[in-house]
């Protein structure tokens, strides 16, 4: 029985020929467990598209199989999706700066927790009873300035500076223990919460309101996926746009008929 929807998907954007965005969105051991992530190849770098595949692909590839700690696990895949990057990185002079920004997830319903890893300024939010919460952190000047509150929503989406990060994923050599690669945790996810990662091509288009508007209606998962990477496009759609959402349903007869 499942406990839990999921769906996602990437697009070019209106002004982008090239896509350099990735996603994964699948059940993960069981039908209880979904690993989710948004994955971003940094803009201004040959090999963007590259970096984002090469870790959606390591990703995938290190958690096939449990293995003791969900979190751990889960930190020691992004570990080696970045030293995987930095390796190809010697192997062509073309694609010698490529690198990305992730955010990625186990969400567990049975659990009732969700387990993330975040470099960058991809995000995750939490939508509960109508709410829309910043779980990640951006790692750049103006997403701190913003979350700090020394900026507005708006403010901090119009700036000229917005997309230049100060943490990727394959620019150096990591371990697990590096304190200042990756932000993790654990938090909860109940029946009815909604998850939602994304690109900075969403982020950048629409505010937190217009989000809440879309997760807030009764249209099915792949619809919400559609309208949210539609009304980026809308906006100006000046990124590629990657939108991944799951939501743990509500009660035994919506995980037997899920909408």
């Amino acid at each position: 029985m499942k406990r839990m929807l999921i769906s996602g998907n990437t697009h070019p954007g209106r002004r982008r020929k090239e896509n350099q965005d990735a996603c994964i969105h699948r059940r993960l051991w069981s039908q209880d467990k979904a690993l989710l992530a948004v994955i971003d190849g940094v803009g201004g770098y040959t090999g963007g598209e590259k970096a984002a595949a090469i870790a959606k692909e390591s990703i995938e590839q290190y958690m096939q199989i449990p293995r003791g700690d969900t979190l751990t696990m889960l930190r020691e895949a992004v570990i080696f999706a970045n030293n995987r990057i930095v390796e190809e990185r010697k192997l062509d002079q073309l694609t010698s700066e490529m690198c990305c920004v992730l955010t990625a997830v186990v969400a567990d319903a049975a659990a009732k927790y969700f387990y993330y890893v975040h470099v960058g300024d991809t995000r995750l939010y939490r939508y509960r009873e109508g709410s829309l919460q910043k779980i990640s952190r951006d790692h750049s000047i103006v997403g701190i300035k913003e979350d700090a509150g020394e900026m507005t929503e708006l403010e901090a989406m119009s700036h000229p500076h917005r997309n230049q990060i100060l943490r990727e994923v394959g620019s150096a050599p990591h371990r697990l223990d590096d304190d200042d690669f990756m932000d993790y945790g654990r938090e909860d996810f109940l029946p009815g919460d909604q998850l939602l990662l994304c690109s900075d091509g969403l982020t950048d288009m629409i505010t937190q309101a217009q989000m809440t508007s879309v997760l807030s209606t009764d249209q099915s998962l792949t619809n919400k996926v559609k309208n949210l990477v539609a009304l980026a496009n809308e906006m100006g759609g000046h990124d590629n746009i990657t939108v991944v959402l799951t939501k743990q349903l509500v009660n035994e007869a919506q995980a037997q008929n899920p909408p």
